[in-house]
Order: C-alpha cells, then structure tokens, then sequence
C-alpha cells in the first residue's frame, strides 16, 4: 500500500513539475495562460527540452549518472522558485478559479472526466500484458544498468556488459536517462517508475489532449468533449488494429514509440487546429515549436515523423491562405528536425563515443 501512495504521490509530483514549466512557457505565449491543460500539455516538452539539453552532453563526456541527478535536482528546485516567485501574486486568483470549477455547473463533468481518466488507469495498471519484450527490456534494462553502475547508457541493457561504444541510435534519445535519474533521486526500481508511474502520466497527458482536441472542435463544449473523450476511450479498448494508437497505449504505454503517437502527434494536430482560424498570431506556433523541441528526448522516431505531419498541415494552410508568413513559419518548426537528423547521421557513421572497455 505504501508503495500504491508514493507511485500516486510521483505522479502528481510529475504533473506539477510539467505545470510549472507551463506556467513559466505561459510568461511568453499568453494565448495559454488560461487553461490549466494547456500548461501541462506544453510544460512536458519544455521539461524534457530542458532535460535533453543538459543530458547529452554529459552522456557523450561519460559523466556519471549521479552527477546529472545532482544537477536535475537543483534545476527543478530553481524552476520551483522561479514558478513561487512569479506565481506569488496570483493564488488567490488560482484558488478562486478551483472553487468555481468545484461548485460551478461544470462539477459533474470535471468529476466525469476524472473517473474516465481513473479507469483507464485502474485498467491499464491492472493489465500485465505485453507483446513488446525487447523494446521493453531495452527501457528497462538500460535505466536499470545506468542507475546500477552510476553511469549514463554506458552498457547493454539486454547482456548487463559494458559497450565499446555508446549505441548510436539512442545517444541522443534521453527518455530513458530521465527514468534512471528520477530513480536515483526517489530511490524507486526503474521498472515501477517506467511501466507504473510513467505510464500513467502518459494516460493522463493523453486525455488531456483530447480533451482540448475535443474543446476546439466542438467550440468550446465541454459536455461535447467529455462525450469525445468517452468514446475515444471505448475506440481504444474495443480495437487493436494498424490504425489507431490502442495498442501502444494500453499495452505499452511507457515506450517512446507511444509517447510519439499518444502525445507528440496528437498535441501538433492540436495547435495547428488552434492556428487554423488565428495564424497570424505567434503563440500557437510558439506551442508547436516547443512540442517539436521536446519531442527528440523522449523519441527519435519524431525526426523523421514530425516533417510529414507538420508539412501535410501547414503547407496547404499556406496554399489557401495565399500568405508566404506561414511558409515561412513552418520551415522554422522543420529546421530542428533538420538540424536533428544532421546530428543523428553524424554520431550513427561518423562520430563514436567510445567507453573504457
């Protein structure tokens, strides 16, 4: 039982960090300053941004693992006050806000919401099914080895024996590094923190954009985007097939691949249907960049996925709309996929990083 409240506890804990981020994000793009959703959904990207930026490069240097959770460690306590500092004046706006959302006419749909989003989690937490063994022994073991030898992806996580050379096709991937440093610092086994906690940030970060997705398409009716919610839920638990996301996200919903179908794609539909009637104004954009930004850490299928969908989005809004400003716009969102795809052939054929062994 202990354990049950510390996972609930860490999921929390991780939500709140990915609100702050938010919240921060939200100094610069107003446009998301008055949905609480909306914070969350863009603060995960600028977490993992963040976590990205500073990972790599001591992953390439053979840095120790506890060095980095050291430093992560004091990054989020900085952001912590940074958010009090900036957030000091507005609490009793926010807890005014909270109060109406309780006692509004919108409680029974706030508390729809949450029970939809409870039995998904109840369900999925309950299922020990998987048919993914070696992706999942690769998150897995990899995260348990770093954290067991202090060091970062430095072994194979399927032997336990330490590489020639860092595995060049998740150097610059740091989803998993991220597991194995919230592990060091909470003292949790990386299984509980990938395949319980995890998991359920995803499920919960899932919904939330549907919920949003919901509340553009229907104009804002929240009755609407609860019933959307439903049935997306029902579509994901009655099918399994190549076309919808089910698979990944109730059988493996702590994987990279799922993270990159669930939330990456699903949040650039997201703010490109925001961008729809109001291009013109930055702030959707800004979204849609940082989600781009984020999305190379937690999986670097994004590099070559994200091209497609964003240009299949953009390209004929700017044939319609007769306006070289979102051409050009877009060719700012493609060039980090650029510029990661350069990275990524460099380290793959020509720049190794070679261990001790």
């Amino acid at each position: 039982m202990f354990q049950y409240i510390c996972c609930a506890g860490l999921i929390l804990l991780y939500l709140c960090f990915y609100y702050m981020f938010g919240s921060l994000a939200a100094k610069r793009i107003p446009a998301i300053s008055d949905s609480r959703p909306l914070m969350i959904i863009v603060g995960v990207f600028c977490y993992f941004f963040l976590f990205s930026v500073i990972t790599i490069p001591l992953k390439v240097t053979l840095q120790p693992l506890s060095t980095l959770s050291r430093i992560w460690t004091g990054v989020l306590l900085l952001l912590t006050a940074l958010f009090l500092f900036f957030s000091r004046k507005g609490w009793r706006a926010r807890l005014a806000s909270c109060r109406r959302i309780l006692n509004g006419k919108q409680k029974y749909l706030f508390l729809l919401f949450l029970l939809l989003v409870l039995a998904q989690l109840i369900i999925v937490n309950l299922n020990r099914e998987t048919y993914a063994l070696w992706d999942q022994s690769y998150f897995i073991g990899d995260s348990a080895t770093s954290l067991y030898t202090d060091t970062i992806s430095q072994y194979d996580p399927y032997t336990g024996r330490i590489l020639e050379k860092l595995d060049s096709e998740y150097l610059l991937e740091t989803y998993q590094n991220h597991t194995a440093v919230m592990c060091q610092i909470f003292g949790l086994h990386p299984l509980v923190e990938n395949r319980t906690i995890m998991a359920s940030v995803v499920i919960i970060l899932y919904n939330l954009i549907a919920w949003e997705l919901g509340l553009v398409l229907f104009h804002g009716n929240r009755a609407k985007s609860l019933l959307m919610n439903g049935f997306l839920t029902l579509l994901n638990f009655f099918s399994f097939n190549l076309y919808t996301a089910a698979e990944f996200l109730l059988f493996r919903p702590s994987e990279g691949k799922t993270i990159l179908a669930v939330l990456i794609i699903p949040a650039l539909l997201l703010f490109f249907l925001k961008a729809i009637n109001d291009y013109l104004p930055r702030s959707w954009w800004a979204c849609s960049f940082l989600v781009i930004l984020g999305s190379f850490g937690l999986n670097m299928s994004a590099i070559y996925m994200i091209p497609f969908e964003i240009s299949a989005f953009y390209l004929p809004l700017s044939i319609r709309e007769k306006k070289l400003t979102i051409f050009r716009r877009l060719l700012i969102l493609l060039l980090p996929c650029v510029l990661m795809a350069a990275a990524y052939l460099l380290t793959k054929y020509k720049l190794f990083i070679y261990t001790s062994a």
